[in-house]
Parts: C-alpha cells; structure tokens; sequence
C-alpha cells in the first residue's frame, strides 16, 4: 500500500487526474483521492474501542472451543443469548480466531466412509497406527460395528485361505447378526462364492 500511495502522489505531480491514477495503479479512486489529500502515507489504524461482542466473548469462546466454528450459527447462539450486534462481527471475530489458532493438523478430519470400511476390513497389521487408533475407538463407541468388523473379517480370510468347508458355518453365525441380508444374497449365489 505504501508503494501504490507514492506512486499515485507522483503520478498526481506530474499532472495525471484521479480516474488515470487510480487505473494504473488498481487502486480506487477514493483511496487515490485519500492520498493525494493527506500529502503521504497514512497507515491504516483501527480506532480503539469496545466491541460489542466483548460481553459475549467467554460464551462465544467456549462454543468455539466446543468445535463450532460456523460465523452462521454462533451468530445464531448468540443471538438468543441477547446479542444484538450484526453477524459480520461475528464473522470477522472467527475469521481473526481462524487465523490465530492452530492449524488443524491432516489428522483431524474425518475420514470418508469409504476408508473407514476398507480399515474395519483390512487386517489390522496392515493399518498405520492412527488408522489402527482410529477404528478401535470407533469400534469401542459401536460395539455393533465391532461385531460387523469381526464377522466381515472372518468372511475375508476364509476368502484369502479358500477354505469352502468353513463357509457353512461362516453363514449360520452370521445369519443371526446385522449381517443377515449379505448372508441372504451369499446362500442365493452360493455356487458361485464356493467356486
């Protein structure tokens, strides 16, 4: 900004009108006619005041550190709490808290489905710990999707050991879990899946 202002006082020196100054440079035209009013660079200084979010700060905080992170919605809380300033202050508070907070490392978000199932059917010594980590908290929150994984694990190394004699039993036990309609579809095309 200091270079476009001192370029745009000696381009105004040198004759050139406001609308000319403020296209070379990309600048617009008021900020070209604010420089060449005050004769110099004028860093910008934000005038010290109070906000009114700052009576709401330790209840915003604590949304914030709860996860939410939506402009939208703590404008949403804070509003039924009795706030009564704009949402772009809220929106620019947790873009500040945004930048000012600590990047979310690559491990923070929640894997696709898509991996989650390959890592609930995958060997387990195949997994990296955090992936191995991550299931097992997974399995410990859902003892269902426990039992699923055990089952669909024990169907896959009879699959890798091509050993048909155990399929019967395989089916009887899973039939009685959550598993029942993929043992439904199994017992339809069981000549194919002993082949």
């Amino acid at each position: 900004r200091r270079d476009r202002c001192e370029a745009a006082l000696c381009l105004h020196g040198e004759g050139l009108p406001t609308k000319e100054i403020a296209r070379r440079l990309g600048a617009s035209r008021n900020a070209v006619r604010r420089w060449v009013r005050a004769g110099r660079f004028m860093p910008y200084r934000r005038a010290p005041g109070s906000s009114l979010l700052d009576r709401y700060l330790p209840f915003v905080e604590a949304r914030w550190r709860e996860g939410q992170h939506s402009a939208t919605v703590l404008h949403r809380a804070l509003h039924a709490q009795g706030f009564i300033g704009s949402y772009d202050i809220v929106r620019r508070w947790a873009s500040r808290r945004r930048q000012d907070g600590p990047a979310r490392s690559p491990s923070a978000r929640v894997p696709s489905t898509r991996r989650i199932t390959r890592w609930l059917t995958a060997d387990p010594t195949s997994l990296s710990r955090e992936d191995l980590a991550f299931t097992e908290a997974l399995c410990s929150a859902a003892p269902k999707l426990k039992q699923a994984s055990e089952d669909i694990g024990a169907f896959a190394e009879l699959l890798r050991q091509n050993d048909p004699t155990g399929l019967t039993p395989w089916l009887e036990a899973a039939a009685a879990t959550d598993l029942g309609g993929f043992v439904t579809g199994l017992r339809q095309d069981e000549p194919a899946v002993r082949a």
